[in-house]
């Protein structure tokens, strides 16, 4: 078996790299995960990078290349702007995020693991890069509230005093003595440990879960606390303002009624043609979900 440098770096960019110290879901993360060129940019190249020593402290890291020179791109997470990432002269470009910003980092107020990461041209709307994330986050977590006489890891943090987010099941969470929250992430974090209202907004996609199954779904912009966000499964991120809203992407621009096969059944959703294809969906001549044109088991396409 070929273990040479290049065999390893082209494992990485192939796929993705997953680590977490088992028996805790608030060990340490790290996932290193390949960005796939769309048909707008075959020659994109990128990866995205999360770290997380705990769960509710860490960075994540955009990088691309080969895209188009002296261009914005909007960074969509699960349907929301969360940032922006600005190529050089060269198309090269990073956009960086912490749960402690400073410098040029924005910050870390949505959980991107499981979710859809998509690098999108701010001019034309094209998705020039995207991936889903790989989760390693339990569906049984729930972000517990631990102070530092609920739980020793405070002090072994340097976190002396302070309440911190753990992603724990509810009766790890309740035999610890901390309290239970209605998020199930600690990003946001929801035990009350919030920069300044002024300068962060929330982000809500129209279905109240941060997910949606159209391309293009109205996302609503709150003044919330970031325990609040958290409460409502939304994404903080750093405005202002909610005039114009900064939650908004580009819209894509053009979308299909696609007929998504889903345990047998088909679902209808308004997709890009990519993301249809992508989906193994089947594009629809109808211009709209309701009445739904796919039908239990059909494809809603022309034969």
């Amino acid at each position: 078996m070929l273990m040479d440098g290049r065999w390893i770096v082209a494992a990485a960019l192939a796929g993705s790299i997953v680590s977490a110290l088992p028996g805790d879901a608030s060990a340490r993360t790290r996932i290193v995960q390949a960005l796939s060129p769309t048909a707008h940019a075959p020659g994109a190249r990128g990866t995205a990078k999360l770290v997380m020593p705990s769960g509710s402290k860490g960075r994540f890291s955009i990088k691309a290349r080969h895209l188009a020179g002296d261009t914005s791109f909007d960074v969509v997470v699960n349907k929301v702007k969360v940032g922006t990432l600005a190529t050089g002269p060269g198309g090269s470009g990073i956009a960086r995020f912490s749960t402690s910003p400073r410098g040029r980092s924005a910050m870390l107020g949505f959980d991107p693991r499981g979710a859809e990461i998509e690098v999108r041209d701010a001019d034309s709307g094209d998705d020039d890069l995207d991936t889903d994330m790989p989760d390693d986050h339990p569906d049984s977590a729930i972000g517990c509230c631990l102070g530092e006489n609920d739980d020793d890891q405070g002090d072994e943090e340097g976190d002396h005093g302070e309440t911190e987010c753990h992603e724990l099941t509810a009766a790890e969470c309740g035999a610890k003595g901390g309290t239970a929250t209605t998020a199930t992430s600690c990003l946001p974090n929801p035990c009350g440990q919030n920069p300044p209202p002024s300068t962060t907004v929330c982000c809500l996609a129209h279905d109240g879960e941060g997910e949606s199954d159209d391309d293009d779904p109205e996302v609503e912009c709150e003044h919330l606390s970031s325990s609040d966000c958290a409460a409502g499964n939304g994404t903080t991120v750093q405005a202002t303002s909610c005039d114009p809203n900064p939650c908004l992407p580009v819209p894509p621009p053009q979308l299909v009624i696609c007929c998504v096969p889903d345990d047998g059944e088909s679902e209808c959703e308004r997709l890009t043609p990519d993301h249809c294809t992508a989906a193994k969906g089947t594009a629809s001549t109808a211009t709209s979900c309701d009445p739904d044109p796919c039908g239990t088991g059909g494809d809603g396409g022309d034969d």
